[in-house]
Order: C-alpha cells, then structure tokens, then sequence
C-alpha cells in the first residue's frame, strides 16, 4: 500500500478545494502560497489562448497546488489524473477509488471564483502601475499554468502529426528558469516543467510600404520643394533678376494707393517681361513637375495597401468659429478612400487626381506657394552657388502663377 492511499479522502478534497489557475508562486517560489481560481462564469468568448478564452471553449484547465507542503504534492498526482480523466489502470484500487470521488468534487469546483492570500500583495510581486484617472492602477501579471500544459500537449500533437504532414511548420521553444533547484516548491513538476518550456516567437519585421501607407492615409504627403536648380548659364542670370524683380515689384505694389482696387480683389500683380516670364516659368514648372511627381509615388504606395486602410468615410472635428469667436463642431466628410477626411484639400487631391477641379487648383497652387517662399535656392554645379530668396508678400502672386500653369499644362496635373 502506497503512502498515497494512506490519506484521508477530506485532506485530498482541500487540497483539491484551495487549488488554484493563478498561483503566487509561479513569480517568486520564496513568495507567500496565494492565488486565484476561475470560474465558468469568467469565461471570455475572444479569439485568444488564454485561461478564460480556453473555459469558453469548454475546455478544462487543470489548478495546482498553492505552496509545497507535507504530501500536497503526492495528493496532486491524483487529483491531476481525477481532474484530467486520466487513464486510472496504472493506479492502485484505493487510489482509483479516491480518483472517482474527487472527479464528482471536479464537476462543482468551477461553479465559483476562488481566490487565496491576495489582501496584501507581496512586495516580491512584479508589479505594472496603469493610469487611471487621477491615480495608477497596479496590475501583477500571472501564468496560469494549466494554460501551459495544455499548450504543451498541443505541440506535442502538431510535432506527432508532421511526420507525415509536412504542411504543419515546426514550433520552436525556449528554455525558461524556474523553480530553482526543487521546481515543486512553486508546482508540481508536470506543470512546471510545460512552464519552463515556453513557445519561441521572432519578433515581427517591419514592412516599410505599410507604415509608409498609413502615414500618408492619415498625414498626407509632405512634399519636399527641390532646392537645386539645374545649371544654365543662359537661365542663371535671368532667374536671379526675376527674383529680384518679384520682390521689389510686389513690396512698390503694395505700396502704390493707385494699386489698391486691385490688391483688395486679391491681384498681386508686378511688373514683368518676356524675359521674366519665361524664366519664371521655368522656375515654376520646375518644382511642379517634382511635386506632381511625389504625388503619383504616395498614390501608388496607398493603392498598393489599399485592401489594409481604414475605411473612415466621416469625422467630427472641433473648429475655431471666426464670426462667433467659440469652437464649433465640424463634419469632414472623406473626399477619397485613399487618404483620411481631416487631410488638407490640397494635399488630397494632389495624391488622387479625380480631385482636381478648379477648387483643388486654387487650394493647391496656394499651399504650394507658401512652400516655394522663404526658401534658399540655388544654381548646381556652382563654386559659389548664387542663392536668392522669395518673400511672403510673393505668395498669391505666385499663387496666380501656379494656377495658370496647372490650366495651361493640364498634362501636369494628369
């Protein structure tokens, strides 16, 4: 006769009773016993492997003893085979007898959460501190680990099952230290043991052609302005006379009283002659082809990951009221699927061509004009690079300019 059989049946029912999913000692084995005990009506219906997700499935996940104690863990071998409905043949008729008592206790134990020695948490405990409010909540994450020798005996299946099916990839685990020198000071040893053999995952790669894809659906294209100029000894002198002539000529401009019809009908007009057009043309045309360019790239990065975007067709967006000088609630209604409502006009149509009507025009000739200004430029291929400077007042002059290159050259905006 075993020591095992030698045992009241009513110690192994409290054992059984204070078992627990989540025990204390999984953390520390020097922590004070203590845990918790899911009930069936904790269960959680997700798409997870968890304690709870796996109750939902009605799957049975094995408890374990809270602390090392006397014959707890002898008693636990039989419990472990009551509560699994193990094979009972390899058992003596006593034990098999206890087996079959402990399994009618095994079908009330779950009826209700139970929990041990969590009053007071030990200052051993890893703790996570969550905000809350105005305070912080403290969270000391678990393993359960009857969670683990389920895992364990799925892997050990898969690994059956690819001798013959090579179609199942091989899992790989690792190897984690716990337990210390006598693992059942923390559990019993077939449990500890799963615990100790976690599965092994690679860290997930970047994929640069998505993050860049949602950067631009909620962002939109920061288009960049080509600071460099090509070298033309003909167009050099010409372009930085042009320069010169815009800002002087709209500073006299806006000076001048006779003028002043026009500036309020928002014509920033100046001076200019053939010369001056051309190269100013030129200029102009220049940076438009670039920034048309970066449009047609973002649009096929988007359509690329098109599949992946968030389908956000409407937003309300709080919105500074000018007239009645408070904020206001404002509808933004999503104009493309390729880019998210609260991106600026401008920049939306510049990815997506059915946008551009003569609304986009005049939104994107402006944006673009405020990028041209204030920007250093200069000739390549120079020694010395000549540099020359727009000013902010050549903003909706150059506004006028861009939009009549867009109507002009309409295989720009195409």
């Amino acid at each position: 006769m075993s020591d095992a059989s030698t045992i009241p049946i009513d110690q192994y029912r409290q054992t059984l009773a204070e078992s627990v999913h989540f025990s204390n000692k999984t953390i520390n084995s020097n922590i004070e016993k203590g845990g918790i005990r899911l009930a069936k009506s904790q269960a959680l219906d997700l798409p997870y492997i968890s304690a709870r997700t796996l109750l939902a499935d009605d799957i049975t996940i094995p408890t374990d003893y809270q602390a090392n104690a006397g014959k707890i863990p002898t008693m636990f071998k039989i419990i472990k085979a009551a509560m699994l409905d193990e094979n009972l043949d390899g058992f003596e008729d006593d034990l098999k007898n206890i087996a079959n008592i402990l399994k009618q206790d095994i079908v009330t134990i779950f009826d209700n959460p139970y929990q041990s020695k969590l009053k007071h948490i030990n200052i051993r405990m890893r703790q996570l501190l969550l905000p809350k409010e105005e305070s912080y909540l403290s969270i000391s994450p678990i393993s359960a680990v009857g969670v683990n020798y389920w895992l364990t005996s799925e892997i050990e299946r898969i690994k059956e099952v690819r001798q013959s099916d090579d179609k199942f990839h091989n899992i790989t685990t690792a190897v984690f230290g716990i337990g210390g020198s006598n693992i059942q000071n923390v559990g019993s040893p077939i449990f500890i043991r799963t615990l100790q053999r976690p599965i092994y995952l690679t860290a997930p790669t970047a994929n640069d052609t998505i993050r860049q894809a949602f950067s631009l659906y909620y962002k939109g294209l920061d288009y960049y302005i080509p600071n460099k100029l090509p070298k033309d000894k003909l167009v050099q002198p010409a372009l930085l006379a042009w320069a010169d002539l815009v800002n002087q000529g709209i500073a006299t401009t806006e000076q001048d009283l006779n003028n002043q019809d026009w500036k309020n009908k928002g014509i920033e007009a100046t001076s200019t002659n053939m010369d001056s057009r051309e190269v100013e043309q030129q200029f102009l045309t220049h940076i438009l082809r670039i920034v048309l360019a970066q449009g047609r790239e973002a649009k096929n990065s988007l359509e690329q990951v098109a599949d992946r975007l968030p389908n956000i067709t409407k937003i309300s967006n709080e919105a500074y009221d000018e007239n009645t000088g408070e904020m206001v609630s404002k509808e933004m209604v999503a104009l493309t699927p390729l880019q998210h409502p609260s991106v600026d006009l401008a920049i939306q149509g510049l990815i997506d061509p059915k946008l551009r009507d003569e609304g986009w025009m005049t939104a994107f000739a402006e944006h673009l004009a405020k990028s041209i200004v204030r920007q250093s430029y200069e000739v390549e291929g120079q020694s010395n690079p000549v540099t020359f400077v727009l000013e902010d007042s050549t903003i909706p002059f150059l506004a006028r300019r861009i939009r009549g290159l867009l109507y002009d050259l309409q295989e720009l905006a195409s």
